[in-house]
């Protein structure tokens, strides 16, 4: 009977000291996807916020759970979205972007390495959200592969005219692609079912993560980015919305405007992902 209150004293005292932990004044606490995010927080962020006396946690959590843990004041932000996803947070606590860090572009994956020029009859995978699906359709037109014909088409604001059933009825095949098809996938099979496909238009962290070391011998067509196109999607920091303005937030945003990130993300990640740096705090 000792030995299990003791037991649970010591689970008891250690959670406290987890919980007080991520209190203190001086420990961040990030949650994040795992590639580039967490790696970019763990490699070179946390040494960087150390020498101005911060200890940075890092934990990689599932995307789906993390506007709803900082908002929870389970972390003291979040790394893993763009605006546009932040824009359709609706829970009871506001989220504001603190800064923003780099841009994942998007590309069009082969799932053979000796098929990698698309050509007519060729099938590709999307991922199965409106945001995504347009971007992807962007990626095709921009090389002359499609058209985009949704109507009350715009292009920052209105993607409900992108049908995940069917994606293939919001474009126009050009000459040379007319008996291509694209099929929406959810995002976490993407890398799994490539096999399936001739082509995958695969977001840059689900393609680092699930592709392998090999991922960039399989770009077919890379995105072409302009910079507003940068700005809209960079990745970025989010905070409570009350939070903006505290300490923790300001080191974080300056920790990434640290000119050892770009060397690393560059270094690291090499044409996949951009170096993107916005202070919003200002």
């Amino acid at each position: 009977m000792k030995k299990t209150l003791l037991a649970v004293s010591s689970l008891c005292l250690f959670a406290a000291t987890l919980v007080g932990c991520r209190n203190s004044a001086t420990t961040i606490s990030v949650c994040a996807s795992e590639i580039p995010h967490a790696t970019i927080l763990k490699n070179c962020l946390k040494p960087i916020l150390k020498e101005k006396g911060y200890d940075l946690e890092v934990t990689v959590l599932d995307w789906t759970l993390q506007n709803d843990a900082v908002a929870h004041d389970e972390y003291d932000a979040n790394y893993f979205q763009h605006a546009p996803y932040l824009a359709t947070y609706q829970g009871e606590v506001p989220l504001a972007a603190a800064c923003k860090v780099h841009f994942e572009v998007l590309c069009l994956y082969a799932s053979n390495l000796n098929h990698k020029t698309l050509s007519d009859g060729d099938s590709i995978e999307l991922v199965n959200d409106p945001s995504n699906i347009e971007r992807a359709l962007q990626v095709l037109a921009s090389y002359n592969v499609l058209t985009i014909n949704a109507s009350n088409y715009d292009a920052e604001k209105n993607f409900t005219n992108f049908s995940i059933t069917n994606p293939n009825s919001c474009v126009t095949f050009l000459e040379g692609y007319q008996k291509c098809s694209l099929t929406c996938v959810k995002e976490s099979s993407l890398c799994a079912s490539l096999p399936d496909y001739n082509f995958g238009i695969i977001p840059g962290n689900t393609a680092l993560t699930g592709l392998g070391s090999d991922y960039a011998s399989r770009i077919s067509l890379s995105e072409k980015v302009d910079a507003a196109t940068l700005s809209l999607r960079a990745n970025l920091i989010a905070v409570k919305k009350s939070n903006l303005t505290s300490d923790k937030t300001k080191a974080l945003v300056a920790a990434f405007a640290d000119s050892r990130v770009s060397k690393y993300i560059s270094k690291t990640f090499g044409s996949s992902v951009i170096y993107h740096y916005e202070d919003l705090l200002q």
